[in-house]
C-alpha cells in the first residue's frame, strides 16, 4: 500500500494544505472555532442539536453534528452511554486501536542530501521521492511488521523521503531536510522510560543503518534530528496508542465493518450525528475520503447537493 500509493507534496510544508482548507471554508461562509475543546455533545430527545465546550460554552446545532473524533470518544466520552443501545455500547467499547499504523516520525536537518551506492548504477534513485531504507527483502519488511506489532521494539529500518529535493522552501539554501517514519510498537507497548530512551538513541541506531546504504549519512552531515513517538502522539494528536489511522486495520474493522456495521453508513443511531473521521470507511491518510464520504450522506439525508450527482465518489 504505501510503495504504490499516489504520492504528493505540499509545497511549503504540509500545513499549507490545512491552510487551503480553512480558506475554502471561509469563503464558504464558515465560522471556525480553534483552540477549543468540545467536552460533550447534547442530546435531546434521542438527537443532536449541538456540543458543550469546555468553560460551559454550548454551541446549538439546527440541522447536524458531525465529529471527526475517534469512535469511542464520540460515542463514550462525548454522547455517552446513557443515550445509546446496549448493542452500540457494546461495539464502541470493542473497536481497537494499532498495532497497524502505529508510527514514530523522525526528523533530520543535514547538509547533503542522502547519496546512494546503488545510484552509480541508476542516478536517478538519488532523487526518489520515497525511499525504504534497510529492507533488503520482503522477508526483511514481514519480520519488522511482525516486531511491532507484537510489541517487540524493531530493529531501526524506515521509509524516509527528503522533501527539500522537490521543495527548496523546506529547507535553507544548500542544505536539507529528511524525515519518514518507523512502524513502531503502539504506545501501551512501552513505558514512559522506555520511550524516553527510544527518543534518545534510535534516529542514532537508524542512521547506522542508512550509512550502510547512503555513506554520506555520516554525524557529520546531520546538523540536528527529533523522532516524535507513539506516546507523544497518542498525547498530543489525541491517537489513541499512536495509530494514524484511529482504529485498526484488519478484516473485521474495514470496508462494510469500518468503525462497526451498525455504523458504517457514518451515521449514528442518535439523530443528526454523523461520523466524519478516520474511524469510518477508508481510515486514516490524507485523503478526506472520510469527510467526503460523510458529506454524501448527509446531502441525502437533508436534501442538500450531492458530488455524487457529479460522478465523484470514493
Amino acid at each position: 500500500m504505501w510503495t504504490l500509493g499516489n504520492w504528493k507534496l505540499c509545497r511549503g510544508g504540509t500545513h499549507t494544505l490545512a491552510k487551503a482548507m480553512t480558506q475554502v471554508c471561509y469563503r464558504e461562509g464558515v465560522d471556525l472555532i480553534e483552540n477549543t475543546a468540545v467536552e460533550r455533545i447534547l442530546v435531546e430527545d434521542e438527537r443532536a442539536v449541538g456540543v458543550r465546550v469546555r468553560g460551559g460554552r454550548e454551541i446549538r446545532a439546527e440541522r447536524l453534528v458531525a465529529s471527526n473524533a475517534d469512535i469511542r470518544q464520540t460515542l463514550l466520552e462525548l454522547v455517552g452511554e446513557e443515550h445509546l443501545s446496549d448493542r452500540w455500547v457494546r461495539r464502541a467499547k470493542a473497536f481497537r486501536y494499532g498495532p497497524s499504523h502505529v508510527l514514530g516520525t523522525p526528523m533530520f536537518c543535514i547538509h547533503e542530501a542522502p547519496a546512494y551506492k546503488s545510484a552509480a548504477w541508476n542516478p536517478d534513485i538519488d532523487r526518489c521521492f520515497y525511499t525504504l531504507v534497510g529492507y533488503d527483502s520482503a522477508a526483511d519488511m514481514l519480520a519488522y511488521i511482525r516486531d511491532a506489532y507484537s510489541g517487540k521494539l524493531p530493529e531501526p529500518k524506515a521509509a524516509t523521503w527528503v522533501n527539500s529535493i522537490w521543495d527548496t522552501a523546506q529547507a535553507p539554501p544548500n542544505y536539507h531536510a529528511a524525515t519518514g517514519w518507523y512502524f513502531l510498537p503502539p504506545a501501551s507497548a512501552l513505558s514512559a522510560d522506555e520511550w524516553a530512551e527510544v527518543r534518545a538513541s534510535y534516529n542514532d541506531r537508524f542512521l547506522a543503518t542508512w550509512r550502510e546504504s547512503a555513506p554520506n549519512m555520516t554525524p557529520a552531515n546531520v546538523m540536528a534530528h527529533k523522532l516524535y513517538t507513539p506516546d507523544q502522539i497518542e498525547r498530543k494528536n489525541l491517537m489513541r496508542e499512536g495509530d494514524f489511522s484511529n482504529g485498526e486495520f484488519a478484516p473485521d474493522q474495514l470496508g462494510v465493518n469500518r468503525p462497526f456495521p451498525e455504523a458504517s453508513s457514518y451515521r449514528a443511531e442518535i439523530g443528526g450525528l454523523y461520523f466524519c473521521g478516520p474511524s469510518s470507511h477508508p481510515g486514516g491518510g490524507v485523503h478526506s475520503a472520510c469527510g467526503y464520504n460523510a458529506y454524501k450522506v448527509i446531502a441525502e439525508d437533508l436534501g442538500l447537493p450531492s458530488p455524487v450527482a457529479e460522478g465523484r465518489s470514493y
